[in-house]
């Protein structure tokens, strides 16, 4: 049997533990952990975390170390945008170090991206020979990754995630059509010229990876009377998403949008922000349908620590 792999994702909305063992270039899931953390809101106005969410993060690490030791486990752990972004992410990435073992490496976007699009052509397989761009929208960030012959082409990363859109630009409840758009009116601003760069270089196919596509498409899904044994593969049109970002606007409270068919609870306050980004960015690259993927960054962790530690080619290299 081959030796299990397990995969730490720090991100801006959750820190997640995924396990898996690699047989036949399947990833094949054993053990899932998982802490809506929210790391993205525990950096405070003067840029560090605060102290209180740092110490209950600690336990989510001892409790992931311990599930990894259980299984022997080769692993790697990665901070995203939240720990970029924070003025004490190395000190925090020192005590958790310290104090359970695990070492987290702060990526840039370009790193991020690279295990995004191996993520995405392990589960979208067909596009390996194509030239997928690959959207991947976070809590703290938006990675745009473009694939040429499963090889990354080129990447931008843009410090604007689903949190970042509501903190700074929505704001709280009740939210007015004025607000969103002048929300949209900044992402414009924000994420055009990034965007239209990677556009003229071309693409077969748009693919979009993370929560904000996952739970607009159950919504759009449980508005249709459907309920979705899985959402990975699923083709998104621009007016069912255009359908989806209207009713979320029309709810102008929490509240009203925990009430849509579909909606995860847990993220009735930030789906707006990665909304509005996913809606924004497919009218700037005129993007008429959406692949969904729900293999991106934790499935090429895996693949890319299970390359490591057998020795063979590094995916995406």
């Amino acid at each position: 049997m081959t030796r299990a792999v397990a995969a730490i994702d720090v991100g801006s909305n959750s820190v997640q533990l995924t396990m898996a063992r690699i047989e036949d270039g399947r990833v094949l899931i054993i053990d899932r952990l998982k802490n809506p953390a929210r790391l993205g809101d525990a950096v405070g106005p003067d840029g560090y975390l605060e102290p209180e969410k740092v110490d209950r993060l600690i336990d989510t690490f001892r409790a992931f170390r311990r599930r990894i030791d259980a299984h022997d486990a080769l692993f790697r752990a990665t901070g995203t945008a939240a720990l970029r972004a924070a003025r004490d992410g190395e000190a925090f990435v020192e005590r958790v170090a310290a104090e359970t073992g695990i070492r987290i490496e702060r990526i840039s976007g370009a790193e991020e991206g690279r295990l995004v699009l191996i993520g995405v052509l392990h589960g979208l397989p067909r596009l390996r020979e194509a030239a997928p761009l690959c959207i991947d929208v976070g809590g703290g960030s938006t990675e745009l990754v473009l694939g040429r012959r499963a090889r990354v082409a080129a990447v931008t990363s843009l410090p604007i995630g689903s949190l970042v859109v509501c903190r700074r630009w929505l704001g709280p409840d009740p939210i007015s059509r004025r607000t969103v758009k002048k929300a949209r009116r900044h992402l414009e601003q924000r994420l055009g010229a990034r965007a239209a760069a990677i556009a003229r270089l071309g693409f077969s196919d748009v693919v979009a990876t993370g929560g904000s596509i996952q739970r607009i498409v159950r919504i759009a899904l449980a508005l249709d009377g459907r309920r979705p044994v899985s959402v990975h593969g699923h083709r998104l049109d621009r007016e069912t998403l255009s359908a989806v970002v209207d009713r979320l606007v029309r709810a102008t409270t929490a509240a009203d949008r925990r009430a849509l068919p579909g909606m995860d609870p847990e993220r009735a306050d930030t789906l707006l922000g990665g909304a509005l980004i996913l809606d924004v960015l497919g009218r700037i690259l005129d993007v008429r349908t959406w692949t969904v993927s729900m293999d991106a960054l934790r499935t090429g962790l895996l693949l890319d620590i299970s390359a490591r530690g057998s020795g063979t080619a590094i995916p995406g290299e």
